[in-house]
Order: C-alpha cells, then sequence, then structure tokens
C-alpha cells in the first residue's frame, strides 16, 4: 500500500437523513494525496448520497467534511469546485448543443484567472492563459481519445463516450480530488481494462487523489491503493484490497454469506 503524508479530505461521523430513512450514518473516512481509494457497496448502500454530500449538492444533519482541515459545511457547490475537488456523475451531465471542446472548456474555466473583463480586454496575460488552456484541453482529449472528435457535439456521442468526456471535462478543472462515479458503466471488458490504466497514468500525471465509485469489483480492486465498504449506509470495511474483498461483513453485503 502506498504511503501519504497530506490528508486531504477528512468525513467525520457525517449522517444524513431523509424523512424516516437515514441514509448515510456516522461516516468517517480519509483520502490523502494522489491516493486511489475504492468505495463500493451494494445498491442503496450510500454511496452516491455520500458523494452528493462531497460535492455539497446534499447538506448533512450531522457530521462535518474537511478539505485540507477546513470545514466545508458554509460551501456551496460550485467553492468546493474552486478548492480542488472535481467529480462525475453516475449519469452525465454534459451540454448537449455544445461540442466535445466546449464541453471539456467549462471544466478549464474553475482553474482560469480573471473573468469577463480579462476576457474582453485581452492582454498577452490573457491570451497567453487562453492558449495555454487550450494545449491542456487537447491533451485531455488525447489522453482519453476524444481528439478526433473534439469538434462534434455531445449529442451525437454514445453513453460511452459522454463518460470519457465528463472525464476529461472534470480533470480541466484541476482538481486535488477526482471523484469518479461509476465511470465503467458501459464499457466492454477491454475498455474497463483501458480505464485501469488511465486511472493510474491520471494520478501519476496530474498528482491527483481519486475517489472511485464503481460497481465492477475487479477494476476496484486492483487499482485501488485502499478500499472502503458501504452497506445500509454504514461503513463496514476500510484496508487494503485484498483485506476488504474478504472481509466477513462484505462476503454478508454482497454474496449473502454469513459472518464468522
Amino acid at each position: 500500500m502506498r504511503q501519504y503524508g497530506v490528508l486531504l479530505l477528512e468525513v467525520r461521523d457525517l449522517t444524513i437523513q431523509f424523512g424516516g430513512v437515514i441514509a448515510l450514518k456516522k461516516i468517517c473516512l480519509e483520502i490523502y494525496e494522489q491516493e486511489i481509494l475504492g468505495l463500493i457497496g451494494p445498491n442503496g448502500a450510500g454511496k452516491t448520497t455520500l458523494f452528493n454530500c462531497l460535492s455539497r449538492l446534499y447538506r448533512q444533519n450531522s457530521g462535518d467534511i474537511f478539505v485540507y482541515g477546513e470545514s466545508t459545511t458554509p460551501l456551496e457547490p460550485e467553492d468546493m469546485a474552486a478548492r480542488g475537488i472535481g467529480r462525475t456523475f453516475q449519469n452525465t451531465a454534459l451540454f448537449e448543443t455544445m461540442t466535445v471542446y466546449e464541453n471539456v472548456l467549462t471544466g478549464a474555466q474553475f482553474a482560469m484567472s480573471g473573468g469577463l473583463t480579462a476576457d474582453i480586454l485581452g492582454g498577452p496575460k490573457v491570451r497567453r492563459e487562453r492558449a495555454e488552456t487550450r494545449d491542456r484541453i487537447m491533451h485531455l482529449l488525447s489522453l482519453l481519445h476524444l481528439a478526433d472528435i473534439s469538434d462534434h457535439t455531445i449529442a451525437d456521442q454514445n453513453f460511452a463516450v459522454r463518460k470519457r468526456i465528463e472525464f476529461a471535462r472534470a480533470l480541466a478543472a484541476e482538481p486535488s480530488l477526482l471523484m469518479l462515479d461509476e465511470p465503467a458503466g458501459g464499457l466492454n471488458r477491454e475498455e474497463v481494462a483501458h480505464l485501469e490504466d488511465l486511472i493510474r497514468q491520471v494520478r501519476d500525471e496530474f498528482k491527483v487523489a481519486v475517489l472511485l465509485v464503481e460497481h465492477h469489483l475487479n477494476l476496484v480492486m486492483k487499482v485501488s491503493d485502499r478500499v472502503v465498504a458501504m452497506d445500509f449506509g454504514q461503513k463496514i470495511a476500510d484496508g487494503l484490497p485484498h483485506e476488504v474483498r474478504t472481509h466477513p461483513q462484505v462476503l454478508q453485503a454482497y454474496l449473502g454469506e454469513e459472518t464468522a
């Protein structure tokens, strides 16, 4: 297991309730810089709810989430993006009438300085930054095998391609933590194998931590440095992939096997 010295994100006793249903109950977890953390659990375990709390789409009833030691409770979703927390969605959320390039460019806005006035004035610094941004986006498109369709609209793309476009858009914001919500959805075996290599390459090249929610257990176990398992809104295991894979409560949650 890789060792990381800097704690990037900490979830402390996070609880959220919808009506009479407790979706998350006193969840605690840590993510360190440049770590790949897999998050697994059967349907209804609370994984996507946790993602939505981390990106501030949901507000917890109690507990807190810290980014580099700072509480995120008062923050809005756009504030999380500005603090380096990026994500993709289980069901892609792209701009249908825009091109692939334009969609990825929307992600880059969080990493760019200045604003409308700077764009209008268009000084040397702005022009240089825009050129650097274009080069960075084209690199991402090439990395995710999207360069050939950069000028195509989203409406023309299938689900698997849309997943890669969202991946590129999230990376364009230059996050410290990239949260991937079921990136293997809709992919064939060969594409899943490529995704495994891609996640490692992204971590190493961009020095980013990755939080991976995925039902494809073989992918999670192969690519993750550490794995957290959830069931019924609670954390049931946290450790090395081989430890979590054979954990009695994980086996019970997935296979219905009795715990020892």
